[in-house]
C-alpha cells in the first residue's frame, strides 16, 4: 500500500500534485476574477524567441564566413552548423532549403551593413557640427575598414551572393537595400559639399559617381588588389571626383 507520505516523496508525483494545485489556484482565480499572472510565461515566450534570433545570427555569420573562404558552391548545410560549432540538422531546422538560407544571409549582411551606415551618419552630425571632418573623409574610412577583418568576409560573401541576386528577387531585394543605404550616405556627402544652394540633379550624378567608383575600389580590395592604399588617399579622390563632375555639369547647363 502506498501511503501519502511515500507518494509525496517521488519527485515526479510530487510535481503533479504540484502542477495541480498550481492550475486550481489559476482557474480560481480566473473565477473571482483576479487577472492572470502571464508574466512568466511572457518572460519564457521572449526568451526563446530570443534564443531563436540568436541562434540564426549566429547561422548566418557563418554563412558569411564560409561564403567568404570557399564560395557560394561551398556553402551547405552541413559545413554552416560545422563552422558555428553547432549540432547536426541545425541548419535545416532554421533555413529548410539552400535558397532559404541565402536569403537569410543577404539580410543578415544588411543588417551589419546598415549598423556601419548608422555609425557614418552620427560620426558625420558630429563633423558637420564640429566643422572638423566631411563626410566624405568618415564614408573613406568605412570603406577602408572594409579591406580587412571580419568587414572583408562580408564584402566577398556580399559579392558571391550578388552573383545569385538577378535569380532570386527575395535575395535582390536584401541587396537592394544596402545600395540604398549606401547611395543615401553619398548624397549626404555631396550635399554637405555644395557651396550654395543644394542642386538636387548635381547631387544625384555626383552621388552615382562616388558609388560607382567605390564599388570599384570594394572589388580590387577584396580580391586582393587594392589601388588605394588609405583613407586619406581615397578621401582624395573623392573630392577630384566630386569637383569634377560639378565641372561638367555646369559646363552641360551653360553655367561655366
Amino acid at each position: 500500500m502506498i501511503t501519502a507520505r511515500k507518494y509525496l516523496e517521488s519527485p515526479r508525483k510530487a510535481g503533479s500534485i504540484a502542477r495541480g494545485f498550481l492550475a486550481a489556484g489559476n482557474y480560481l482565480r480566473f473565477l473571482v476574477g483576479t487577472p492572470f499572472d502571464l508574466s512568466y510565461t511572457a518572460r519564457v515566450a521572449m526568451k526563446r524567441k530570443a534564443d531563436v534570433e540568436g541562434r540564426r545570427r549566429v547561422l548566418c555569420d557563418a554563412a558569411i564566413q564560409i561564403l567568404a573562404d570557399e564560395g557560394a558552391k561551398g556553402l551547405t548545410h552541413r559545413k554552416v552548423e560545422q563552422r558555428a560549432g553547432l549540432p547536426d540538422g541545425t541548419t535545416s531546422s532554421y533555413f529548410r532549403t539552400r535558397s532559404a538560407l541565402l536569403r537569410a544571409t543577404a539580410e543578415r549582411v544588411a543588417e551589419l551593413d546598415a549598423i556601419d551606415f548608422e555609425e557614418v551618419v552620427q560620426r558625420c552630425a558630429q563633423a558637420e557640427t564640429k566643422t572638423t571632418d566631411t563626410t566624405l573623409s568618415v564614408l573613406a574610412e568605412m570603406v577602408m575598414r572594409s579591406a580587412a577583418g571580419p568587414a572583408l568576409d562580408r564584402s566577398r560573401a556580399r559579392y558571391e551572393l550578388a552573383l545569385h541576386a538577378h535569380r532570386d528577387e527575395v535575395l535582390h531585394s536584401a541587396l537592394q537595400d544596402v545600395t540604398t543605404g549606401f547611395v543615401a550616405l553619398s548624397e549626404r556627402a555631396v550635399t554637405q559639399l555644395q557651396p550654395g544652394p543644394v542642386d538636387r540633379a548635381l547631387v544625384e550624378k555626383q552621388a552615382r559617381a562616388i558609388t560607382t567608383f567605390i564599388n570599384g575600389v570594394s572589388f580590387r580590395q577584396v580580391f586582393g588588389h587594392p589601388g588605394v592604399e588609405s583613407a586619406e588617399e581615397l578621401t582624395q579622390l573623392l573630392h577630384a571626383l566630386v569637383a569634377g563632375v560639378a565641372a561638367s555639369h555646369h559646363v552641360h547647363n551653360g553655367q561655366l
